[in-house]
């Protein structure tokens, strides 16, 4: 039973590199969803109101300012934020969004060592992995069960 509703609510998060990247990359590629507003994932994002334009700003913002090894405290509200975009990201790198944004970044991808098939799977297999422990972590909260209902069983790829 939790003694302070309000402390245990909250979820602490050292940042590194590796998790800084994964979560700025997510967000970017449910930017990229949300600008190509006639794709399915997009309509469903629309339609079951999981997330907004400023909201995506500004956890961007936080996440970008965060330096290494600084401790962020989440609300659960931020945790299902995190689920979401990493959960909609790897859905769109499995569908025609993900060709596009391989297009959009080929001039870059060029100039650099790593290819995006190699991208995309090491944000996927990311993804996975934190997906995995916020399951194993969240599971029993009411909005976080919710949410993960309606990503595993209405917004399919």
């Amino acid at each position: 039973m939790k003694n302070d509703p309000q402390e245990s609510d909250k979820f602490k998060l050292k940042m590194n590199l590796v998790i800084q990247n994964l979560l700025l990359t997510s967000l970017g590629m449910v930017k990229f969803v949300l600008h190509h507003e006639s794709h399915p994932i997009s309509e469903a994002i629309r339609e079951f109101k999981l997330l907004d334009s400023d909201q995506l700003d500004s956890f961007f913002k936080e996440i970008k300012k965060a330096k290494p090894g600084q401790t962020l405290v989440f609300s659960l509200e931020d945790e299902i934020l995190i689920y979401t975009i990493m959960d909609i990201s790897c859905k769109a790198y499995l569908t025609d969004l993900g060709d596009k944004m391989e297009s959009v970044n080929s001039k870059r991808l060029e100039e650099s060592n790593a290819t995006f098939s190699e991208i995309r799977n090491t944000v996927l297999k990311g993804c996975q992995f934190v997906m995995e422990g916020m399951r194993e972590s969240l599971s029993g909260y009411p909005e976080f069960d919710d949410r993960v209902d309606i990503l595993d069983n209405y917004i399919l790829v």
